[in-house]
């Protein structure tokens, strides 16, 4: 129940509701499950004259400024609520013939054969753009899972300052810091890496956080949600409150590495690959879901009201999405073979082992809720050390 004067918004949203009596809320979740935003209504019924109006949002709501759930697990688990026609309640929607049909396209990539032997150096950027990343338990546990089975994979989770005042740095960047300082942070980072004698380092970039899908002209475009305007990278259009994937591109396409692989955990996260795999550098693209889909939490654990269970839930120290938690297993099982002495394992064959793991692991895959992918690079990168060029920097 509400209270007069209370102020009910919504997680990462602007528009603030305050009642003038006494009136109950019902929250209705479209997507259970889904953590970024997502199609949700709030239903107030007023208390002195009973009247239901219906408001259309994306996301969960806030009383007070205080989250009424924490988490996705949170609100699935609460004894108030209940569900109607919802896809958990459905048995999976695959079976075993169309989960081996489902493979990754282009592959292997062209860069694999593109290598020098001596070269040991690995790395990894965890990139975000949530404001309020302490609010979303979901996407800290993807983060934190993410950089601990990087680096024990022998890849260097490259740390970023967090706060300007103290010099605290995490081992993710956020791309909603104020005034621009976590792309300017991105930029010093590739300004690091751009050597021809870096042309065969191992980099896996992971990218997780809230996006907009919107139609312009012929196409549907994504884009991460910032709280700033940005024009691009040199200026030249229009400043938004977005952060397009072509300004991915920009800023990664100045690399000298052949063997540039992104992780994306986001909904819509297949309209990253396009411009992308524009990159001379890119390798590989692993997206979690197609444009219009939605990435799941892992508050899910069961199918069919229980028949199907997760075959690697919560128990089993899942955490984060669904997505990622299964991407985190596909690494901790690759480490489990590494000694600390040998090169780490190349990006291609991780993000191949990872592709497999989202097809065994992701619940939301087996329900029919989502259609990740894996894609390859087929172009000559043009990397020194490649078999078309047969150049050795030794």
């Amino acid at each position: 129940m509400l209270k007069r004067n209370d102020s009910l918004g919504e997680l990462r949203g602007n528009n603030m509701y305050h009642p003038n009596q006494y009136e109950w809320l019902a929250f209705i979740d479209y997507e259970p499950g889904a953590y970024f935003r997502h199609p949700t209504a709030y239903a107030l019924l007023t208390y002195e004259k009973p009247e239901i109006t219906i408001y259309s949002r994306s996301n969960v709501p806030v009383l007070n400024y205080d989250t009424i759930w924490p988490s996705t697990t949170a609100l699935l688990a609460d004894d108030n609520v209940f569900f109607d026609r919802s896809w958990t309640q459905r048995t999976p929607q695959r079976d075993s013939e169309s989960i081996l049909a489902h493979t990754a396209l282009d592959w292997p990539p062209r860069m694999v054969a593109d290598r020098c032997t001596n070269e040991k150096r690995a790395y990894a950027l965890l990139i975000h753009n949530l404001e309020d990343l302490n609010q979303s338990a979901e996407t800290k546990g993807n983060l934190e899972s993410m950089a601990a089975a990087l680096t024990a994979n022998g890849y260097n989770v490259q740390e970023f300052v967090f706060d300007p005042a103290t010099g605290e740095k995490r081992p993710y960047l956020d791309l909603s810091s104020p005034k621009g300082t976590g792309i300017y942070q991105l930029i010093n980072y590739i300004n690091i890496h751009v050597d021809f004698n870096d042309c065969c380092e191992e980099i896996i970039v992971y990218l997780t956080g809230e996006t907009s899908i919107a139609k312009t002209a012929y196409r549907e475009e994504v884009s991460l949600d910032i709280p700033f305007a940005y024009a691009g990278k040199d200026r030249s259009r229009k400043p938004e409150l977005k952060f397009y994937p072509e300004d991915l591109a920009a800023i990664f396409d100045e690399l000298k590495t052949c063997h540039l692989n992104f992780i994306i955990d986001t909904n819509n996260a297949e309209g990253f690959s396009g411009d992308l795999l524009r990159i001379p550098n890119t390798e590989s693209v692993l997206s979690a879901c197609q444009n219009n889909e939605y990435t799941y939490s892992s508050a899910v654990e069961t199918l069919g009201d229980g028949t199907f269970e997760d075959a690697y839930g919560i128990e089993q120290g899942e955490k984060g999405s669904e997505f990622t938690s299964s991407v985190v297993k596909a690494l901790i099982e690759a480490a489990k073979n590494r000694s600390t002495d040998t090169h780490p394992e190349t990006a291609a064959s991780l993000a191949k082992a990872a592709f497999e793991s989202v097809k065994l692991f992701d619940i939301s895959y087996h329900g029919g809720k989502t259609n990740p992918s894996l894609r390859g690079r087929t172009m000559d990168s043009g990397c020194p050390c490649g078999v078309d060029k047969q150049l050795t920097r030794y």
